[in-house]
């Protein structure tokens, strides 16, 4: 037995000893060329460290201790001038991307169920001067209405491409914007809604009707509801003491001459741009106040971590835009001109659950560079990768 072991040791010497000198021939280049030493030193350094001895003190970024960060493009330190240069930098470029709705299919299932199956198109794109355009005529719009700058007006509603053009409409125009999760309960909505005092709300059909009709006999200060969809609605449905209006005739209002040339009221980085609205897994939905300075700071974390963000990327969105993850994560992909295709997780994947099988999912069609994701995403989404080949 002995004989054996001594005998096969004999035998894989020369195999052990070439592979030892393979890995060093290989190694000491790879080294040095990679500057292994410096991304390892990196690696381990202090990143954040927290602002006092107390216990549960917040950690900040050792690079930004004693200040926000801010963006590497010049005046920047409001959202709406992040928006401007964007749209002076790329143009006609695809900025925003919606597939189209080719036909919708009611699926029987095996237990009863009918499932909506959706076939949907190719991504439709509006470009830097075709959003900027709309984002002037809703400002315009909103004005006209008698908005003024400084007061809140609240969006509640799915993450899609009129969320983001009515985000930036509000940051250009000095309007805060509340926002609230469309997966939020009427005690949930009401309750942000009426805490923020709100006069204007954003919303989709889909939501006015399921959720927002029965509820808005207990809210207190909205006057203006704006649908995103281009659909009409039964407004004599609806209490009395509300305006209900189509974005798009907010947005020919605001293209007639006498209202386009009013000037917008450009907020000042400790502006309040945002007050965000948590998801009320812990009880009582809370809104968290967020300033220009602050979105931008994060955007500039986020932006380090993503070298060569650009026009060649293309982003696809679909998390909820009321978490500040995907809210700042579209701005930051808007700002580098990286495109922004739309989706939702019921649409994701050529798997997933509103997609009619044989059709393609919106990953397979828009082919994204990049994501933002969260645990629960990825559990969710977890089956249907291998098929997109991510």
């Amino acid at each position: 037995m002995k004989l054996k072991q001594s005998v096969l040791t004999i035998i894989l010497l020369p195999i052990h000893l070439l592979i030892t000198i393979y890995s060093a021939l290989i190694f000491i280049p790879w080294y040095f060329l990679t500057n292994a030493k410096k991304k390892n030193a990196m690696a381990k350094r202090i990143k954040a460290k927290p602002t006092s001895d107390k216990p549960g003190s917040p950690y900040r970024s050792v690079t930004h201790f004693d200040s926000l960060a801010v963006i590497d493009i010049p005046g920047a330190d409001t959202l709406d001038k992040l928006f401007d240069h964007a749209v002076s930098k790329f143009g006609k470029k695809e900025s925003l991307g919606t597939r189209e709705v080719l036909s919708e299919e009611n699926e029987m299932q095996p237990n009863g169920k009918v499932f909506k199956k959706l076939i949907l198109g190719n991504y439709k794109w509006l470009n830097y001067l075709e959003v900027n355009r709309r984002v002037n005529n809703f400002g315009s719009g909103l004005t006209a209405l008698g908005l003024k700058p400084k007061s809140t007006i609240a969006i509640f509603c799915e993450t899609r491409a009129e969320w983001m053009i009515a985000a930036q409409t509000c940051f250009k125009y000095n309007f805060p914007l509340v926002t609230l999760y469309a997966t939020l309960g009427r005690e949930a909505v009401v309750h942000g809604l009426n805490e923020s005092e709100a006069t204007y709300l954003i919303t989709s059909v889909e939501l006015l009707e399921s959720k927002l009709k029965t509820a808005l006999i207990d809210i207190n200060c909205v006057k203006h509801i704006i649908y995103v969809d281009n659909k009409t609605i039964n407004k004599a449905e609806y209490p009395e003491g509300f305006e209900i209006h189509s974005m798009q005739s907010v947005e020919e209002l605001g293209s007639k001459p006498e209202n386009l040339s009013v000037s917008p009221n450009r907020p000042t980085p400790s502006d309040l741009a945002i007050v965000m609205y948590t998801s009320g897994s812990t009880g009582r939905p809370k809104g968290v106040m967020m300033h220009h300075s602050n979105l931008i700071a994060g955007m500039t974390g986020q932006c380090e971590r993503i070298p060569g963000l650009g026009p060649k990327d293309t982003y696809i969105g679909y998390l909820p835009l009321a978490h500040v993850l995907e809210l700042t994560a579209e701005i930051s992909c808007f700002t580098y001109g990286c495109r922004i295709g739309y989706s939702s997780p019921l649409t994701l994947s050529d798997q997933s659950s509103k997609i009619k099988k044989g059709s393609k999912g919106d990953c397979t069609v828009l082919k994204p560079t990049l994501m933002a994701a969260v645990p629960v995403s990825i559990a969710c989404q977890c089956h249907p990768w291998p098929a997109l080949g991510l």
